[in-house]
């Protein structure tokens, strides 16, 4: 079983799984990165650390302009680093069988993010190393 925090991103449901997320907290002052890529908004401080934060709405969203992203959920990478993701909201806490979460991108050869249907949704299950991928 897999536990999933249900979330909206640019108006898409998506899913971060459980197990990344460190805590949820609402739309901060961010400090600007100069130069830095487009997904990045910038970087907060959190108790102490600096935590870069990523807005992958545009990648996920057809709808422009998007609105303001009103939470942050903050997860930790693989090598131990915390990231903030940009959400519209949070939404709820499921879990799932861990083998409903589909890997399309395996059949066609490439690299995706799970999919998971809850009730009549197709969410997108996003993890650290999908922002990661998507910001370099």
């Amino acid at each position: 079983m897999t536990n999933l925090v249900l979330t909206r991103m640019g108006g898409r449901p998506c899913a971060i799984p459980c197990e990344h997320v460190v805590e949820i907290i609402p739309r901060v002052q961010l400090d600007h990165v100069p130069d830095a890529p487009n997904e990045v908004l910038g970087v907060i401080n959190l108790r102490g650390r600096v935590v870069p934060v990523i807005d992958l709405r545009g990648r996920l969203s057809q709808t422009k302009p998007l609105p303001f992203y009103q939470h942050l959920v903050i997860v930790r990478a693989p090598n131990g680093k915390l990231l903030g993701l940009a959400v519209d909201e949070v939404r709820d806490v499921v879990t799932v069988q861990e083998d409903a979460i589909e890997k399309p991108g395996e059949i066609a050869g490439v690299r995706s993010p799970g999919v998971v249907r809850i009730e009549d949704d197709l969410v997108l299950v996003l993890g650290p190393e999908d922002a990661y991928h998507g910001s370099s």
